[in-house]
């Protein structure tokens, strides 16, 4: 915001629209993200992506085992069960767009221990048509218009996750962020450190480090961005229902918390809710709340995320998860069941059959699968 602002000291004839949209789309996204104004750029890095993990508080470090790894947490990579693709639209504040798309692929070797993927991403923030003004030369603003302009600002993510024991995962995603404002640009590099570990078989905890990276230059003067440590837990005690929260320690010195829960009272419907405290700067109490539904089809998720922000508007996600092919949970237990025909065949009872070194590494592999208590599907 002060790279604007020093541009348009720079140029006397700057227009007066380009800094009014530079304050619409900083101010906008400091709303949700709390941060100080003048002292980080690029924060609609801190706006959550995806329906299901805005509606659960933004509480999603720990539980990021899916196509939203690549921006909650690198780590979940590692966790993969198959490919998936997501995609989200948000209606943000004023006429703000967020758009966000992802695609992760899981890298295991057959037979290996250590289980590896990999995810692509994009963040992208963008104003709309604005109308063109001028400003006078005694400063003051010129109400003729000379046409419209938009502004946006982007993250393309590139990440990479693995395993590291049967119980600890690390990822790492590197950004590329550009931002545009009329006809003036800048852009920066970032990077983000994630780790998860599985405490129990019901229990997960994620920590990441993210934005660490350049200042968003306009012009000659430049602002850092939104560096910040979290870290959670999330915990699953049965298929029904699920829990999460986390602590986000950010640069400037700010802290808040994000909480979520998510109740799946059907195979099909899962009721969502959250709250945080990093939206309620100036704002009521019922701007840190949020709730939404998800809806499973075929192993397929779509889902809606309801924020109210009190004055400023309501916020609205749209969001789909969609995974490609056979989960390796299912794979795994269509072999098992296979493996328990064939030692039955051949007169072998189901206990004497678990005794098998072959039995005994597949129920290893659906333990695996079905203990993933990150995965909020």
């Amino acid at each position: 915001m002060e790279g604007v602002i020093q541009m348009k000291n720079a140029k006397k004839s700057t227009k007066w629209v380009l800094v009014t949209a530079g304050v619409f789309l900083l101010i906008g996204s400091h709303q949700l993200a709390q941060a100080s104004p003048g002292t980080e750029a690029a924060s609609f890095l801190e706006i959550p992506v995806g329906a299901g993990p805005a509606a659960m508080g933004a509480a999603y470090t720990a539980l990021a085992t899916d196509a939203y790894a690549p921006t909650w947490n690198p780590a979940g990579l590692g966790r993969l069960s198959g490919t998936e693709l997501s995609a989200q639209h948000l209606s943000y504040l004023e006429s703000m767009n967020y758009e966000y798309l992802s695609m992760v692929h899981p890298l295991n070797a057959p037979g290996a221990d250590t289980r590896r993927g990999i995810g692509f991403s994009v963040q992208y923030l963008g104003s709309g048509d604005i109308t063109r003004t001028d400003i006078n030369s005694d400063g003051s603003q010129n109400t003729n218009t000379t046409g419209t302009f938009s502004s946006h600002y982007a993250s393309y993510n590139l990440s990479y996750g693995q395993t590291l024991t049967d119980k600890l995962a690390v990822g790492l995603t590197g950004k590329v962020i550009s931002a545009k404002i009329d006809d003036v640009s800048a852009s920066a590099y970032a990077a983000d450190l994630g780790a998860l570990y599985k405490a129990t078989d019901k229990m997960q905890l994620g920590a990441s480090l993210v934005n660490m990276g350049t200042q968003l230059k306009f012009i000659s003067e430049g602002d850092s961005l939104p560096m910040a440590f979290k870290v959670g837990a999330a915990y699953k005690p049965n298929a029904h229902y699920l829990f999460s929260a986390e602590g986000v320690y950010e640069k400037t010195g700010l802290a808040s918390f994000h909480t979520g829960a998510e109740w799946r009272p059907m195979e099909m419907v899962s009721l969502r809710a959250g709250y945080r405290t990093d939206t309620l700067n100036g704002l009521s109490p019922i701007a840190g709340f949020s709730t939404g539904l998800g809806l499973h089809v075929w192993g397929q998720e779509f889902a809606y995320a309801w924020s109210p922000y009190g004055d400023l508007g309501d916020t609205q996600y749209f969001s789909m998860l969609i995974h490609f092919g056979q989960s390796e949970a299912k794979r795994n237990l269509i072999q098992y069941q296979a493996i328990k025909v064939r030692r039955t065949d051949n007169g072998l009872t189901t206990e004497d059959a678990a005794t098998q070194p072959e039995y005994q590494q597949l129920m290893q592999l659906l333990s695996d699968d079905d203990t993933h208590v990150a995965s909020s599907k």
